[in-house]
């Protein structure tokens, strides 16, 4: 009888022992600091014009974004921000949310553009994949009351999509209670109604440092769709003024499989693939002690 009970205790102990070692990504996920979001990889059509003018290069040219204006990059380096104002080149971090974000060239299309009376927006990711949450960096120009009123739609690899999920827009110029995303504000240069030359720009030098982009956050595990693989996020048109979105980033669902790569044209099928588990040095003591508890209750 002893022997028997010995053998179940010794059952239950190791099925707990296994449990916990599946649990634990997540445990140590939730258990440690605000995660940040990482830029996600999208498509070259997801932008569609160059509102961007990179100072440093007299060739650039770029279209107006609010009226006869247009963002001034005014980077001294590639890697690093100028002493006043500028935007970066490389990726940066929103300090007030921990998300990393990052630009596109400089010099090329840099931002999904629409305006009031368009057919929208849309982003399309390279790879499709669930997240737990996704950041949009965005600014608005010229809508009513300074706030430009979109819906956002989620499109998953299953052919589904999500309810349309309002979302709010500020202006560059400022809104009454948004906080900036950008480690400072920027400058604007005239642009014309087609593309216009660095060396043509003109600095808004009565609204230096002005200028500003809004981090958005969407908590897709909250709305439901953080076990759908996302392939692509669209926006309807707003009812006036224009619209940026000039980044995109988010944290990839741990529990779901790896991101889906289009496969090539007549390519083998890939074999499925293994989730490796990489234990830290406390939880590896924890999992031994555990064991040495099993063996001692089944001698």
């Amino acid at each position: 009888m002893k022997t028997q009970l010995d053998l179940f205790r010794g059952r239950k102990i190791a099925g707990a022992l296994i449990a916990a070692t599946l649990l634990l990504p997540t445990l140590a996920h939730h258990a440690g600091a605000a995660v940040q979001d990482t830029p996600i990889s999208l498509t070259s059509s997801s932008w569609n014009a160059d509102v961007v003018y990179a100072t440093n290069s007299p060739n650039d040219t770029a279209t107006t974004f609010d009226g006869g204006y247009a963002w001034d990059a005014a980077y001294a380096s590639l890697d690093a921000w100028t002493a006043s104002s500028g935007l970066p080149i490389a990726p940066f971090t929103n300090s007030a949310t921990n998300t990393e974000f990052e630009f596109q060239s400089f010099t090329a299309n840099n931002v999904n553009l629409f305006s009031g009376g368009s057919t929208g927006g849309t982003l399309t990711l390279t790879a499709a994949t669930a997240y737990d949450n996704i950041a949009i960096l965005a600014a608005s120009a010229n809508a009513s009351n300074h706030v430009a009123n979109v819906n956002m739609t989620l499109h998953f690899a299953d052919g589904s999509t999500s309810s349309p999920i309002p979302y709010n827009i500020y202006d560059w110029g400022g809104y009454s209670g948004a906080t900036g995303a950008l480690p400072n504000s920027v400058d604007r240069s005239t642009a014309g109604s087609s593309p216009t030359m660095a060396s043509q720009s003109v600095l808004d030098t009565s609204n230096l440092g002005d200028f500003q982009m809004y981090e958005t956050d969407f908590n897709l595990a909250s709305l439901g769709y953080s076990n759908k693989a996302l392939t692509s996020v669209s926006f309807s048109a707003p009812s006036s003024g224009d619209v940026g979105i000039f980044a995109l980033s988010g944290y990839a669902n741990p529990t779901q499989p790896p991101p889906v790569q289009p496969a090539a044209p007549n390519s083998a099928v890939p074999l499925p693939a293994t989730l490796p588990l990489t234990l830290t040095g406390g939880a590896f003591l924890a999992l031994a002690a555990m064991r040495r508890r099993v063996r001692s209750v089944l001698r």
